[in-house]
């Protein structure tokens, strides 16, 4: 049986995620120990992916837009992501990030942040296929690169540790 879902939350979810994410890499950037520039340079692209959530929130929320149909095993799979993402308290992680000691630990929260929103943007995708697909693309293109470079800058971490 299908049912009527508004993803108006689930946008609301996106845009405070990368908001938290922006937050969270220019928290560990001016930490000079644990990656500066290569944080800094992901902040900037969350910025940009949280401009485009809300732009897209603001543009579809009055209108039907955002209810689409969906199944009950989807919505509540749906609603465990809002509920359960990594960035539901943000506070919480950047407390983490902040208490951190080595890198190993800031990067994965990085490639748990990025993990998310690979996920979270290829559910837009197949939710929402008429809105602003060209801008759903670019983005999770450019999640899934983050994603590439904080797990490689993570191996590359722990490589230089093993050589120590």
């Amino acid at each position: 049986m299908s049912k009527k879902w508004n993803g108006s939350d689930f946008f609301k979810m996106m845009a405070e995620n990368e908001k938290a994410v922006a937050t969270l890499y220019r928290q560990i950037a001016s930490d000079g120990k644990f990656g500066g520039k290569f944080f800094e340079n992901l902040a900037k692209d969350e910025d940009r992916h949280y401009d485009i959530y809300t732009a897209l929130l603001k543009k579809y929320e009055s209108s039907h837009e955002l209810t689409v149909e969906v199944s009950e095993e989807d919505e509540q799979y749906l609603n465990l992501l809002i509920e359960n993402n990594l960035l539901k308290n943000a506070d919480k992680v950047l407390e983490k990030a902040a208490k951190a000691t080595i890198k190993d630990d800031v990067y994965d929260l990085a490639e748990r942040a990025e993990r998310d929103s690979v996920l979270f943007v290829e559910e837009l995708i197949r939710l929402f296929p008429n809105l602003q697909p060209e801008d759903f693309k670019i983005v999770l293109q450019e999640e899934k690169n983050h994603l590439r470079q904080v797990l490689s800058q993570r191996m590359e971490s722990q490589l230089r540790t093993l050589r120590l």
